[in-house]
């Protein structure tokens, strides 16, 4: 019979873990204290063994009875710190052994799970860890360092757990004692179990040797549509109902309830994970928004409907010839994935900005543009939280009347408010329409501030964004997503205010424009290379010299440029961009798909240039 045999916790988010015999579950679902606490770096990123490899070597002991965390590491004395009354110490002594600016958080609701949407305990047997062991020559101490699960399951074969999920859109709902989960899907695994938990040593060829092993032995009662890719092992859970009262124990037995859910519409599938696409599209119309701001309307040249499909947030990259020179800018897309006859990109004429100023006074209805998208993970479809703030300024509204457009026009039940920052009446964006929008649906709040109105009978709000108009938002739930839009200073400050007001990190997503990066990141480690080109990334606008043995993520990480990262592997393909120009090296390409590489795609995180390059991103 299954029985729940270890629980480990891990205090502090990539650091050591402990044992314990039973571990409260929150009413978010997470395991009291487990990942209670994490290190961010100056771009609010998390510093864990994903990114940062050095995290391997800090050794750590924290006690939640006292609250102090004991760290030591090679060439540093070991020294304890109470959390919260040493909090700028501890800060102090992680950025020196760190070699940048670091910072230390709690969430003590939540924690910092790698997946917000399913933030429960990740769970596996012993079994499927012996028979990792074995594939790696390791001891099954030594698989549990590098795979870090919560929940250990005895007395059933190897990948038991795999019972615990089935197809998209269905949950299996289990019970630990008396507390019931539902299994939601394998989890991905990163770069992190090719390591040496202690060293920080990498395992050549571990996620490949993996995959393959995981493949053969795959068991009958796996649900194979959940395996994108094969580097997936244990599985992510959600808690089912309210915060349990008894906590978990060793010894609980373990119990398949059965299945939850129905199945994915396939439309709804395809929608919800939208492909890549390259080609021309006709521009129908365009329009007038405000002064200065324009609306082109993009549809299909020879069908009624867009040859792709689009998640509300996302942009596209259009590609135009300007005075001989391919020039290459991502624009968000402002109009809903609801109406899939056009989309449409609302674009401020910027003066100094080439691509901009030739779309407002070269393109005309009639005429085509290359595109290629969509791109972007700014994106809210109602699944993620029950209500839902937006802060934007100027022009940095588009992607967020998207998700307005969206919401609305599936009649979602949740709270949206959104709170807009423009200079002035005329500079107002789809006034019009939200004013609409408003009247029509109770549950969406517009709060609009001018910054430079220079009629006295305005209104409304006066004055820039803050906490005033911040706070009666968040007062109205304790979970409520937050998305932020507009100039890279605003973003900066309405997030300082929200993590200042307590929202959670985890809750918070923004997406700025104009400047650079809120904040340097580290030089790489390899600076001594010799330099042997530049690397650009075209959508961003960004360059960089080329220094040998630089993977094109590296680079991107340095320069603020965003690009998705998963396994750090060439495995699950999450790092996909596409090489404009110039050749790289790439160890390992299982996460593209041979249409992929003959479209020119590569993997961010394998592709290290041999000579300069150029980069969709």
């Amino acid at each position: 019979m299954a029985y729940l045999s270890r629980i480990f916790l891990y205090p502090i988010k990539s650091l050591d873990g402990i044992a314990v015999d039973s571990a409260p579950v929150l009413s978010s679902g997470a395991l009291a204290d487990d990942r209670r606490f994490a290190i961010f770096d100056a771009l609010n990123q998390y510093v864990n063994g994903k990114r940062n490899p050095r995290i391997h070597l800090l050794r750590s002991i924290y006690c939640p009875v006292t609250s102090t965390l004991k760290l030591a590491a090679p060439g540093h004395s070991p020294k304890t710190f109470h959390v919260f009354s040493q909090r700028r110490q501890l800060q102090e002594w992680l950025s020196e052994f760190l070699g940048f600016p670091a910072s230390f958080r709690e969430n003590i609701d939540l924690g910092f799970p790698d997946d917000t949407d399913s933030p429960g305990p990740t769970l596996i047997s012993t079994a499927t860890l012996h028979a990792i062991a074995d594939w790696f020559n390791l001891t099954l101490d030594q698989t549990r360092a590098r795979f870090r699960t919560n929940l250990e399951i005895d007395g059933v074969p190897p990948f038991w757990e795999d019972r615990l999920y089935g197809v998209r859109g269905v949950t299996v709902r289990f019970s630990v004692g008396p507390i019931v989960f539902d299994g939601i899907n394998p989890c991905q695994r990163c770069v992190v179990p090719a390591r040496d938990p202690i060293t920080g040593q990498y395992l050549p060829n571990f996620a490949k040797r993996f995959v393959e092993l995981r493949r053969k032995y795959l068991p009958d009662w796996a649900e194979p549509s959940r395996f994108n890719h094969f580097y997936r092992v244990a599985i992510n859970t959600r808690l089912f109902g309210p915060k349990p009262s008894h906590p978990l124990k060793i010894g609980d037995p373990i119990t398949i309830l059965g299945p939850a859910g129905a199945p994915e519409n396939p439309a709804k599938t395809a929608a919800a994970q939208p492909q890549r696409w390259t080609g021309q599209l006709r521009v129908a119309r365009i329009f007038d928004s405000a002064p200065g701001v324009r609306t082109f309307r993009l549809c299909s040249l020879d069908s009624d409907n867009l040859p792709f499909t689009f998640l509300p947030g996302q942009y596209l990259n259009l590609e135009l010839i300007i005075d001989g020179k391919t020039r290459r800018r991502c624009y968000t897309i402002a109009s809903s994935p609801t109406r899939p006859t056009y989309c449409e990109l609302t674009i401020k004429r910027d003066e100094t900005g080439l691509v901009s100023r030739y779309l407002h006074d070269q393109l005309q209805e009639g005429m085509t543009l290359n595109v290629s998208g969509p791109g972007g993970r700014f994106t809210f479809t109602g699944d993620e939280a029950d209500s839902l703030l937006l802060v934007g300024a100027g022009v940095g509204i588009t992607p967020l009347i998207s998700k307005i457009r969206y919401l609305t026009d599936r009649k979602w039940p949740g709270s949206i408010h959104l709170i807009y920052s423009a200079k002035s009446q005329r500079d107002i964006l789809f006034k019009e329409e939200l004013d609409s929008l408003s009247r029509s649906f109770p549950n969406l709040k517009i709060t609009t501030t001018l910054t430079r109105e220079p009629d006295k009978n305005w209104p409304g709000q006066r004055g820039r964004i803050g906490l005033h108009q911040l706070q009666p938002a968040l007062q109205t739930s304790k979970t409520r997503r937050v998305h932020i839009c507009g100039p890279i200073e605003m973003a900066a400050d309405i997030t300082q205010l929200l993590k200042e007001a307590g929202v959670p990190h985890d809750q918070i997503r923004s997406e700025a424009f104009g400047g650079p990066p809120l904040a340097p990141t580290p030089t790489p480690s390899n600076k001594s290379a010799p330099i042997i080109g530049t690397v650009t990334f075209a959508d961003a606008g960004k360059s960089s010299p080329l220094h040998a043995g630089q993977t094109v993520l590296e680079i991107a990480g340095r320069l603020g440029v965003n690009i998705d990262r998963g396994c750090m592997e060439g495995i699950c393909g999450r790092c996909k961009v596409k090489l404009l120009s110039g050749e790289v090296k790439m160890d390992a390409t299982e996460g593209l798909a041979p249409t992929d590489q003959r479209n020119g795609y590569i993997l961010a995180c394998q592709a290290k240039p041999l000579c300069s390059v150029a980069i969709e991103a």
